[in-house]
């Protein structure tokens, strides 16, 4: 690139040139100088000068997974001032994944005042999977001021072993955080867990919550989770429920379900939902659960229906 200098008298020039060449010649502090192996990292870390070096060195030491490298990173956890700096360790923590990593991440859940912080431990201890992360979890969904870090526990409690424990904080949330979107979470999470006793949970929000966001997410939950209730539920929202969109969900689970009880709720909904999508869905549902009924009421539809669209779904189910 080449520069140019405004307009100026000769010797001011020189000058100028002198003073710029003077400050390319000088070097450059090494902001991002690059450590290599874990315990020049671990002393970059220590005793970087600058934040973004030891931001590097707490990336790099999560990068090549040592577990020697824990207690620098707890420290740097507890005591960096660096924001950054204690997210890039928290991370760090998670990727090595060992058991001395959980004690640092849950102290810093509770008590680091930046959410970022918090909300990086969270996902940090969702990633290491200790059973020992249960209780610090649960009570960081239940309690922690700050949504994302509220949805990060519930996310991480969704990684861990089912327990008893874990299912109760993620059905209390499911019904009663402000956001949606912890609520999208728990309901995630009771999905992977495969809670059963988050059932009557997930049938009061299915019912109740105000956003069909969430209710289509208790749906898609409904899938994997077993109870009693649960068809029950489905069937109520699939003849009750306002949104269009969670009805076909409501649909589209009953066929995963393949639950025969289920059948005449959906030839109900083949029959007079105002939703041609709903329509369709409920056919295949009925095809994919099978039976006596399913295999009548997709005949009729696939023969007799005034639209097209659910002809060829029903069709399609036969």
């Amino acid at each position: 690139m080449t520069l140019r200098l405004p307009p100026i008298a000769p010797i001011a020039r020189m000058a100028a040139w002198l003073l710029l060449a003077a400050a390319l010649a000088s070097p450059l502090p090494a902001q991002t100088a690059s450590c290599l192996t874990v315990p020049t990292c671990m002393a970059q870390l220590r005793f970087g000068e600058t934040r973004p070096l030891r931001e590097l060195a707490a990336q790099l030491l999560g990068e090549q997974g040592d577990p020697a490298a824990i207690p620098v990173l707890a420290t740097a956890l507890a005591q960096d001032d660096g924001e950054f700096v204690r997210i890039y360790a928290a991370q760090a923590l998670g990727r090595i994944g060992t058991i001395n990593a959980v004690e640092p991440l849950t102290k810093a859940l509770a008590d680091d005042k930046r959410e970022l912080v918090r909300e990086s431990a969270a996902q940090a201890l969702g990633a290491i999977r200790a059973r020992d992360a249960v209780t610090p979890l649960a009570v960081a969904l239940q309690k922690d001021p700050s949504w994302p870090v509220r949805a990060a526990a519930a996310m991480a409690l969704g990684e861990l072993s089912p327990t008893s424990a874990a299912a109760r904080a993620l059905s209390v949330q499911l019904l009663n955080d402000g956001r949606s979107e912890v609520r999208i979470q728990a309901a995630e999470a009771i999905a992977r867990l495969k809670a059963k006793e988050a059932v009557n949970a997930l049938a009061k929000s299915l019912h109740d919550d105000p956003a069909p966001q969430v209710r289509s997410t208790v749906a898609i939950t409904m899938a994997v989770v077993d109870g009693e209730a649960v068809d029950k539920a489905l069937l109520a929202a699939l003849l009750e429920e306002r949104d269009r969109g969670v009805r076909r969900t409501v649909a589209e689970t009953m066929g995963k379900r393949k639950r025969e009880p289920v059948a005449a709720g959906l030839a109900r909904t083949l029959q007079v939902d105002s939703a041609i999508e709903v329509r369709q869905a409920a056919a295949t549902a009925l095809g994919r659960i099978g039976g006596a009924l399913a295999r009548d009421a997709l005949t009729y539809f696939a023969a007799n229906s005034i639209f097209p669209q659910v002809r060829r779904a029903a069709q399609d189910a036969l």
